[in-house]
């Protein structure tokens, strides 16, 4: 579209439409179906007339104009009887026109109509109102030669040579770029959605066809600094755009590696003077190091482009057959740069003319496109246009200034690394690193033994422990402890010793941790029933300089621990009535000595131990969240070898609460309502999974509680409104964090009658906690764009336990805290909410490439926790035989329920694409758990994608369907019941399994069909009606009726 600055004669403007029109025969084209081919018809261009709309009168031109084009762009073109081109004026005012060339993609591209085209109809304009004569076009543009180049090059060793290319460039490439979505408040969705200027505004026009599009402007004075940088790096403005482009994706999308896709013109030969479609989109790969300079990205990528673009002539479809795979499940190469360069200033007549920008019809991806209006003072426009089901207008308009954000850093970028690049100033930084982390709370400079003394001072009479029949008070527990606590001093314990305690839940086994810390040592707490080598395992962890147990456990334990044991129920009422000497003076352990050696809430791996001190733990149990909860009545449950003691024990003994042991075993529902009955229990943690159990089976236990945590793996929000509904007067807190970080980082609560919004919720950092939310290079990311969570803080723990090279990849300096602060690295993917709080989107190792599209596990877990046949569900990615990353999904039944993988599966497709639909359900009694309550992926039974059921086939039909099968997905045989799809077949495999049938059993079968069917039976009770079908093959024929 040309906005014509001037007065246009209509009749004129008429003459020349239709005498360039008439010249363009390349544009006067339908498709027909004749005798079951598809054939390429010119036409002539007979009365056809250009459209002409004053819209002068009316109260706003510029609206009624662009409701008049979102009509003209809404109508369909009919293939083989209209025009495939609408061509006319708008009159917005005396002086103001709007010239509108629309066309069907078929036909031509935007060099070949804002091109050609465009300036021909200036060209021919100009002379017919100056009564001048037309001048010839110095080249025909007739469509024989136009349509003969692309047959001859298809039919060439170029061709061929080409096609090589792209499926050697292409073999295991990494996946496309694809911008994730942004999560925006309504406030901010309002605001983003205003127009931004008239250039903005006519993109709505693309609204009308299922896109959405924004147009953002950058100065001229700016532009022209962006092109002389350019110049000084030896680039093209071009190519500085879409390196910072491929900067921005790295950043955004958080792959070393992407694919992209770029738009180049391919006007060689014919095509470089005809106003035919040419276009073509070409896939490049980009690797963009965090350590490298945007001028050392830039020209990796302007070498990577030159070499591509020899091969340019090779249309997107056929480098796609080339490859024999679809790369993404939206069709697509990944997102798309269009630098637009043919751009020029037009004049029509005396009056100047200004490109307006296109709608660039449908398509499947982000597209970027940059122009100018053609003028030499032009600001430069930068065009954003997509799927309305991939992205909404505020969407766009937040990528597009976070875009501009990145061509700006990158242009002063110098020597910086591309990982150091930071574009989040001003009140929004402030947004992200200061105003959800002002935590400062009161931390005293103690330890652990220090505030308990204070809590058994405060109230000595006060029951502190209940286990069984035995209950002790504050002052019990402090003198048994205290009479333990200097045999270990004796016997060397101090600040930094490791002691090991082996022995089961109960009140001996707090009485022990408790001397421990009191003698200054650290505990590594012990699990007896585990196997024999983990025992061993652990206790070298520490190392341990001692090992503590009871009397019941001794004999159970494995030879050859290599570490001294002390039996501490067998040592009296006085240790040192035998003559034993006097405890040597206790050498205070300080808050930053070691306090505890505990196995992550993650790990597997019984060498792997997190160190934490008391600093740490007093952190955690001074939250404000522990006021009320601390000082009740706690349930101790959980594993004593993981940081869900810190919960159990050390919060309600530290703030003058008391905790119930709670009898061996696993606790659930029954065991939870009676020990609650028995004993008051206000408090009790539980893991995600049993939380989950019993709110798909008994919610209602959970009332008469004062508050539940919960946390240590994802809960959904189905169970969080299960037991919402079950129990309005219950407090659930939702904790989020690992042991590393001391239990929990960040928590949401939902006080009593706060009805469940969504499961995602990480919430707000608990006390003295700083949250980032970091891209790649450890710069913040804007709020509602996802990044991955660093947690700082008195927090977070002084590292593993003898595995310092562990240790620096995961606790790393903090760029935003005091000098020789570090923060941990948490590999959970979030974003912040417009309202201070924080979201979960998916661990950072959770996320998989599936039939070319990124999957979040978490997101296809959250909808099948929504079926009320299900407990429990994770979702993981497994490799079939075929080596195709496949979804299996494992389930646990609520109780009393069985579910089938056929009615998971409908279940499933009626909320997921298809590329999430899960190819496996397993049905579990309950999933493996790690210590700290976390499924443990890495102990989920292997998948049987084949199951014994093979059927073979029982007629020749049904053998040729299950050899085309094989064939197309690489298997030994395939039965006649399996399914395709469940199999490892994908979007492009079914075009290889349609084309297959079509060339070697000549029958026709649609995609369609072949979605329905799914399986060799499937097809063969269709072969009747298929066989009735012939594929319509596509020709070319001249106006005399020649096939070409």
């Amino acid at each position: 579209m040309w906005d014509v600055d001037g007065e246009l004669d209509a009749a004129v403007m008429e003459s020349a439409f239709r005498h360039v029109m008439g010249e363009a025969e390349v544009l006067r084209v339908n498709f027909a179906d004749h005798d079951g081919e598809l054939r390429l018809v010119p036409r002539e261009l007979g009365d056809w007339r250009p459209f002409h709309l004053d819209l002068s009168a009316e109260a706003d031109p510029e609206q009624a104009a662009r409701d008049a084009l979102a009509d003209l762009v809404r109508q369909p073109f009919d293939l083989e009887r209209d025009l495939l081109f609408r061509l006319g004026v708008v009159r917005l005012a005396a002086d103001r026109s709007l010239l509108v060339i629309a066309y069907h993609h078929l036909i031509s591209d935007g060099f070949g109509a804002g091109g050609l085209l465009s300036r021909r109809l200036a060209e021919v304009y100009t002379a017919l109102v100056r009564a001048e004569p037309v001048p010839e076009l110095p080249h025909p543009w007739d469509l024989e030669p136009f349509a003969a180049e692309a047959v001859e090059y298809r039919a060439s060793q170029r061709f061929t040579e080409d096609s090589a290319f792209w499926r050697d460039y292409l073999k295991d490439a990494p996946a496309p770029a694809q911008v994730p979505r942004v999560a925006l408040s309504d406030a901010q969705r309002s605001a983003l959605s205003e127009p931004l200027s008239s250039a903005d505004r006519w993109s709505e026009v693309a609204e009308t066809i299922g896109m959405v599009s924004r147009t953002l402007t950058v100065p001229r004075a700016e532009a022209d600094t962006w092109t002389e940088t350019a110049k000084s790096m030896g680039l093209w403005m071009s190519q500085l755009i879409t390196a910072a482009a491929a900067v921005y994706l790295r950043h955004r999308c958080d792959r070393p590696e992407f694919l992209l896709s770029l738009a180049v013109g391919n006007r060689v030969g014919v095509a470089s003077r005809t106003p035919g479609l040419a276009v073509n989109v070409v896939p490049v790969r980009v690797a963009v190091p965090l350590g490298a300079t945007f001028t050392d990205i830039a020209d990796t990528l302007v070498d990577e482009t030159y070499e591509i673009f020899d091969h340019a002539a090779c249309h997107y479809s056929d480098i796609q057959r080339a490859v024999g795979t679809v790369l993404s499940g939206r069709g697509s190469f990944g997102t798309v740069i269009n630098v637009v360069e043919f751009v020029e200033r037009l004049h029509f007549g005396d009056s100047p003319a200004r490109y307006s920008g296109a709608t660039t019809g449908t398509f499947e991806e982000l597209s970027i496109g940059v122009y100018t209006d053609g003028s030499a003072d032009s600001d430069l426009y930068i065009r954003l246009d997509a799927p309305a089901n991939l992205y909404h207008r505020a969407e766009l308009r937040f990528i597009g200034e976070e875009l501009i954000a990145h061509i700006r850093a990158t242009v002063t970028a110098g020597a910086q690394p591309a990982g150091a690049l930071d574009v989040v100033f001003g009140a929004e930084r402030h947004q992200v690193l200061r105003a959800p982390n002002d935590t400062r709370a009161p931390l005293p400079e103690a330890t652990v033994a220090e505030l308990f003394a204070l809590q058994t001072e405060q109230d000595p009479d006060a029951v502190a422990l209940v286990h069984g029949d035995t209950a002790l008070t504050y002052r019990e527990l402090d003198e048994r402890s205290e009479r333990l606590a200097g045999e270990l001093r004796r016997r060397g314990v101090g600040p930094e010793t490791v002691v090991a305690v082996a022995m089961p839940r109960s009140a001996g086994l707090v009485t022990a941790l408790l001397a421990v810390v009191k003698a200054g040592g650290a505990y590594l707490p012990v699990d007896p029933a585990s196997p024999a080598e983990r025992i061993r395992s652990g206790v070298g962890t520490g190392p341990a300089c001692l090992l503590l147990t009871d009397t019941a456990t001794a004999g159970t334990l494995p030879t050859g621990l290599d570490v001294p044991a002390l039996v501490c129920d067998g040592l009296g009422p006085d240790t040192a009535a035998d003559g034993a000497p006097e405890a040597p003076a206790a050498s205070p352990a300080r808050p930053d000595n070691l306090l505890a050696v505990l196995h992550g809430s993650g790990s597997a791996d019984a060498a792997t131990a997190v160190a934490l001190t008391h600093r740490n733990m007093l952190r955690f149990v001074l939250d404000r969240h522990w006021k009320d909860g601390g000082r009740g009545t706690v349930l101790w449950h959980a594993p004593h070898t993981g940081d869900a003691l810190a919960l159990d024990v050390w919060a309600p003994l530290l703030n003058g609460g008391r905790v119930v042991v709670a009898p061996e075993g696993h606790l659930d529902a029954d065991a939870l309502t009676e020990a609650r009955a028995a004993h008051g229990i206000t408090t009790v943690w539980l893991p995600a999974g049993l939380f989950s159990a019993i709110a798909a089976g008994h919610p209602e236990r959970l009332a008469g509680l004062r508050e539940v945590w919960t946390g240590g793996d994802r809960v959904s929000a189905a169970a969080l409104r299960r037991v919402r509904e079950a129990c309005p007067e219950l407090t659930i807190v939702h904790g989020h964090g690992p042991t590393e970080t001391t239990v929990f980082a960040a928590c949401h609560r939902l006080p009593a009658g706060e009805p469940v919004r969504h499961a995602d919720a990480v919430g707000r950092p608990m006390d003295n906690t700083a949250l980032y939310v970091l891209g790649p290079g450890l710069a913040p990311v804007p709020a509602g764009v996802t990044g991955e969570l660093y947690v700082a803080g008195p927090g977070v723990a002084r590292g593993y336990a003898g595995h310092p090279g562990r240790t620096a990849e995961r606790f790393v300096p903090c760029p935003f805290g005091p000098d020789g602060a570090l923060m941990y690295r948490t590999g959970d993917r979030v974003r912040w909410g417009t309202d201070g709080r924080l979201d979960y989107v998916a661990r950072a190792d959770a996320q998989a490439d599936v039939r070319g599209v990124r999957v979040e596990l978490a997101e296809v877990e959250e909808v099948l926790s929504e079926h009320s046949g299900l407990a429990r569900c994770v979702v993981v990615v497994k490799e079939d035989g075929t080596g195709q990353q496949r979804l299996v999904a494992y389930v646990v039944p609520a109780a009393g329920r069985t579910v089938t993988a056929d009615e998971l599966r409908r279940f499933a497709a009626g909320w997921l694409p298809e590329s999430m639909v899960p190819s496996l359900f397993m049905v579990l009694e309950r999933l493996p758990e790690t210590a700290g309550g976390r499924v443990d992926r890495a102990s989920l039974p292997e998948p049987r994608f084949d199951d014994g059921t093979y059927r073979a086939p029982r007629n020749d039909t049904e053998r040729a369907l299950a050899k085309a099968f094989a064939e197309v997905l690489e298997l030994d045989r395939v039965g006649i019941d399996d399914d395709f799809f469940d199999l490892g077949g994908n979007s492009l495999r079914a075009i290889r399994l349609v084309g297959l049938i079509r060339a070697e059993l000549d029958q026709e079968v649609s995609i369609r069909r072949l979605f329905a069917a799914r399986t060799v039976t499937g097809l063969s009770d269709m072969w009747r009606d298929l066989a009735q079908s012939r594929r319509p093959a596509l020709r070319r024929r001249t106006k005399a009726g020649a096939v070409l």
